[in-house]
């Protein structure tokens, strides 16, 4: 009996290591791989990445409406500052987790791949993510996030987190310069692979992060050597902006909820109507459809009008395009960036440097919007020319916000920084000033309660949609 016994277990074993040798090779399946190649992150996060913004329920209604480019005739509770909090947390959600985590995983594969340019790539992603958010919200979590086993991370004051951006599109900048590695054209849908515009947009996202703070911090000598580098963008084939397809779910986003989601009660506002009205400005005509009585009409913010859908004009056809381009940063608006910058003395050239720069964001926007032809007589208008430092600051944040259109958080962010046009808060607000920020998303109460109470309390009023930014002071 024991000499069966021992026979048996020499089987087991004969058939275990049998079984054993190969084991990995044997299991492995193809078509599956362990590892993903870095590139194949980079077109999701950028498609996510503009969706979440360009949204209308985010970059709409807390964008679009709140630069008073866009207003609502009817459904139109955000357009007077009670804005859904389910909209608010899925921004901060999906920047957080589907933009710079997934960024920071592109960053890890592509460094084990020897991969300095989707390296480089993965960092500006990374900052134009931090950037939007603390821009939205204000202090949030940066040198903590992500971090292995740290659920609840601190959140750093805006200008820990502008150093942080600051710093990832330097080292972008560097890794770039490298040039190792390759972009697959298939996989970015920015640039087509085209490293020498990364570069640019590295360097020109540096350049709108130091203006943004401009008012607060002395960053004169980091933006004149970013325009003597040569490395900003010179032209709209620079401008950085993903084309999206003809049908949904891949259509630009304002298409899908006006146009395929049948929202009509998106309508141009009087306050951007009358501006173009008067500076005699021919992008009205592409902004902007005409109403049922063939006229340009833009509802009060504010009011509503419900039973009078036709009567306002709606978006212009450019503009509900399904293919209309995403846009990450355009050249438009890096030439205002300048034109401000040299108007301010924070780089060399004065004034005449200033009315270059100024010049070519007008004729710059105007291409993009197919009118191109008629930007040379525009820009000599009385009402468009430069005059003295202050009147220069209000026409180029004015241009600026107009170039603007369609960019829906860009454009409210940037009037937050400028000031220009002056607007007044809308028809039955529920604020007494226009909205400076979002809400923390309302998670972070509960997950994250200490730290949020910390950051709320760091703002000054607390976490109120009226609480001032850092760079706002």
């Amino acid at each position: 009996m024991k000499k069966i016994s021992i026979l048996f277990i020499a089987l087991i074993a004969l058939f275990s290591a049998s079984c054993d040798k190969d084991f990995e090779t044997v299991n492995t399946d193809p078509n599956n791989p362990v590892a993903v190649p870095a590139h194949l992150l980079l077109g999701s996060i950028v498609r996510v990445n503009q969706n979440a913004i360009y949204g209308m329920q985010q970059g709409g209604d807390m964008g679009m409406c709140w630069a008073q480019h866009v207003s609502k005739v009817q459904y139109n509770d955000e357009e007077k500052y009670i804005p859904r909090r389910g909209a608010i947390d899925g921004i901060w959600n999906t920047l957080y987790a589907s933009v710079i985590a997934d960024s920071q995983s592109m960053y890890t594969l592509a460094e084990s791949e020897g991969n300095t340019n989707l390296q480089g790539v993965s960092l500006i992603l990374q900052a134009n993510g931090f950037q939007i958010l603390t821009d939205l919200y204000g202090p949030i979590p940066y040198t903590e996030f992500n971090k292995s086993g740290n659920l609840k991370p601190v959140y750093d004051s805006q200008e820990v987190v502008y150093d942080g951006i600051i710093d990832l599109l330097t080292q972008a900048d560097a890794l770039l310069a490298s040039g190792s590695g390759d972009i697959p054209a298939s996989s970015d849908l920015v640039y087509g692979g085209d490293v020498t515009k990364w570069r640019k947009l590295a360097n020109s996202l540096k350049f709108k992060a130091l203006m943004r703070i401009s008012k607060v911090k002395n960053v004169n000598t980091q933006l004149q050597a970013l325009v003597n580098s040569g490395k900003l963008m010179s032209s709209n084939s620079d401008s950085a902006q993903i084309s999206y397809l003809a049908a949904q779910p891949d259509a630009n986003p304002i298409y899908e909820t006006i146009v395929y989601g049948t929202r009509a009660e998106y309508k141009m506002s009087s306050v951007l109507v009358s501006k173009l009205e008067s500076l005699n400005d021919s992008r009205l005509n592409v902004f902007a459809a005409l109403n049922n009585d063939d006229e340009f009409v833009g509802n009060i913010p504010g009011e509503e009008n419900p039973g009078n859908y036709n009567g306002f004009s709606s978006l212009g056809s450019f503009y509900l395009n399904p293919k209309l381009p995403g846009v990450i940063l355009s050249n438009a608006q890096v030439q205002f960036l300048l034109a401000e910058a040299a108007n301010e003395g924070y780089i060399s050239g004065g004034s005449e440097a200033a009315t270059t720069y100024y010049n070519n964001g007008i004729n710059a926007n105007f291409t993009f919007n197919g009118i191109g032809a008629l930007a040379a007589t525009y820009i000599t208008q009385g009402n468009v020319i430069l005059g003295n430092q202050a009147d220069s600051r209000q026409k180029i944040a004015e241009q600026s916000w107009i170039a603007l259109f369609g960019q829906g958080f860009e454009a409210w962010t940037e009037w937050r920084r400028t000031g220009y046009p002056v607007l007044s808060p809308v028809v039955g607000a529920a604020e007494s000033s226009i909205p400076s920020r979002l809400y923390y998303n309302s998670q972070e109460i509960s997950l994250n309660k200490v730290n949020y109470q910390a950051a709320a309390a760091a703002l000054t009023g607390g976490d109120k949609l009226t609480s001032p930014l850092w760079w706002m002071n």
